[in-house]
């Protein structure tokens, strides 16, 4: 631990007045030890950078359509004007978890895993991640904190991960993005003023399902996907590059997504899961829903394709561009269910929460540390193979984040990181640890 932070996390959330990190889930958040003999061995360096302040700049034949919107164009706003975002609390980037075992209540096995997720305890999830990254007190203050400069009028985009959603008809139990999480941000972005019709909820590369749609509690919030109503556009002028290693490959440009583009600010909100071809899907993959070509970029990213190396890889490259960099004022990963196998897998109890959904948020300003962290819980729960968080190190070493994978052998979550500041929330205080595994894996009882 940092002997030189200005205070301890446990000093911080009693002088927050909220709940106390390190209890519940300080006990249950031991689940994260690694299995013996089988932890990652990275094929580079492995270093961590000090976090970077980034600049806060800051959307198909529908069954159910939308009132017509046009879809922004790249021109349509104001160049927005970079603001630093709120004093750091410590030296460390600050990842926060959220756990509330009442946020769903689904048995794995009857109806839509959404339909047993409950909308008021998210509501306080996100609200309290927020408030504890910030060190603030109240939702307003949270919101106004990561987005200090914001002016009406502006624009803010929201990317979710619709990956497995083939049609608005989407009716499979296969993992997607929930809407409960959306809406506790769409409240706090209206807390500060923000209207309904100036933010974004979009996925490039997907349909957006009826059923998401449906369970939005802001009727003036505007939806873009692939194909129907605000059908997604690209923009002519704004591109990722991509900047290979020499002698690697030739990428072309893609083309960036209109709504992404046009955008102020943006809210990355990935899903805490495995992927059969780059292994975890995080922040960074998820912006692949973000441009116009992601499958161009399929054999670049898998560590087990011909053309791999792990001294590259696009993920980087995307993030680096000033739209997706310039305008990230907050990730939040949602781990209400998480998908423990793989991408294309339905939710399962997790053995590291007790044979229960995570029932799990995560909110940070840095993308690497983030992705680390839940980069963790997927290892700790299957397993994660070789090369997976290749691209997390090359991501700190361009300045983007902090990587660190947890300490081996530590004994609690105060002790996981020494570069991160990972602090736990149990909300309920519900979840007790057990011992450890046989096998060197920490479970919850």
């Amino acid at each position: 631990m940092d002997e030189n932070r200005p205070f301890s996390r446990r000093q911080f959330l009693l002088m927050a007045g909220t709940l106390l990190a390190g209890t519940g889930l300080a006990r249950a958040c031991r689940l994260l030890g690694r299995r013996t003999g089988q932890a990652h061995q990275p094929r580079l360096t492995r270093q961590a950078t000090e976090p970077v302040d980034t600049p806060t700049t800051a959307p198909q034949a529908t069954e159910t359509p939308l009132p017509a919107s046009p879809i922004p164009t790249a021109t349509s706003v104001a160049t927005p004007t970079p603001s630093p975002t709120a004093t750091p609390l410590s030296a460390a980037p600050r990842v926060v978890h959220v756990r509330d075992s009442d946020a769903t209540k689904w048995d794995f096995a009857t109806g839509w895993y959404g339909d047993y997720v409950d909308q008021d305890v998210v509501y306080q999830m996100v609200d309290q991640g927020v408030m504890h990254l910030t060190g603030t007190t109240t939702r307003a203050a949270a919101w106004e904190a990561l987005m200090p400069n914001y002016v009406p009028a502006q624009r803010v985009a929201i990317k979710v991960n619709l990956n497995n959603a083939g049609s608005e008809g989407d009716s499979d139990n296969i993992i997607d993005a929930l809407i409960q999480p959306v809406n506790a941000v769409i409240r706090g972005l209206m807390e500060i003023g923000i209207t309904e019709s100036d933010i974004w909820v979009y996925d490039a590369v997907r349909r957006i399902p009826n059923r998401f749609r449906n369970g939005c509690d802001f009727p003036g919030l505007q939806f873009s996907g692939a194909w129907g109503t605000n059908a997604q556009s690209f923009s002519a002028t704004e591109r990722v590059s991509f900047e290979p290693r020499p002698g690697g490959p030739s990428l072309a440009d893609q083309r960036i997504s209109n709504v992404l583009a046009s955008a102020d600010y943006l809210i990355n909100m990935p899903i805490m899961k495995k992927h059969g071809i780059a292994y975890v899907t995080l922040s960074f993959k998820n912006h692949f829903g973000s441009i116009e070509n992601p499958a161009a970029l399929h054999d670049y990213v898998e560590p087990s394709s011909s053309v791999y190396t792990p001294e590259y890889n696009p993920m980087v490259d995307i993030y680096k561009n000033r739209h997706f960099v310039g305008k990230t004022v907050l990730t939040i990963g949602d781990g209400l269910y998480g998908c423990r196998p793989h991408n294309y897998a339905e939710p399962e109890p997790w053995v590291t929460f007790s044979n229960q959904a995570p029932n799990s948020l995560f909110f940070s300003k840095d993308p690497v540390a983030m992705d680390c962290v839940m980069y963790d819980f997927l290892e700790a729960e299957l397993g994660v193979q070789s090369g997976a968080d290749d691209y997390l190190m090359l991501a700190a070493q361009e300045g983007l984040g902090v990587f660190e994978h947890r300490a081996s052998g530590a004994s609690g979550p105060e002790e996981w990181y020494s570069l991160i500041d990972y602090v736990c929330l149990d909300l309920n205080q519900s979840v007790k640890l057990a011992a450890w595994s046989r096998d060197g894996r920490a479970y919850l009882s």
